[in-house]
């Protein structure tokens, strides 16, 4: 994996924090660091597929003279993060403002569904 590459957030998550620049100031205190989570996890999953879909699900493990197949460590923390991913997503669209029938943003539509 390259670290110094830098990988763009989503267009879903550019458009999720415009509209949670509109929540109330209460809301927004709660709402912003587990939105920075989640471009975090954005991020470091991009960066966990893209070694995987490279590398593979499994790879070769050398143990002296014999080679085994074994998971592949990105996969195994590819799973774990998209669950915690969920989560934290689930969180920050459970704060969206209720529909009261004025909004026609799809995101928002997309997200309540």
């Amino acid at each position: 994996m390259e670290k110094d590459k830098v990988i763009d957030i989503s267009t879903d998550m550019k458009k999720l924090r415009t509209i949670l620049r509109k929540l109330p100031k209460d809301k927004v205190t709660v709402v912003e660091p587990l939105f920075k989570e989640l471009e975090f996890m954005q991020r470091t999953l991009e960066s966990l597929k893209k070694e995987i879909e490279t590398i593979g699900v499994v790879t070769e493990f050398k143990n002296g003279r014999q080679d085994f197949l074994k998971e592949n460590p990105a996969l195994k923390s590819y799973t774990a993060l998209i669950q915690k991913y969920g989560n934290i997503y689930k969180q920050v669209t459970s704060l969206l403002p209720k529909d009261d029938g004025k909004s026609e943003d799809e995101l928002i539509e997309f997200i309540k569904k």
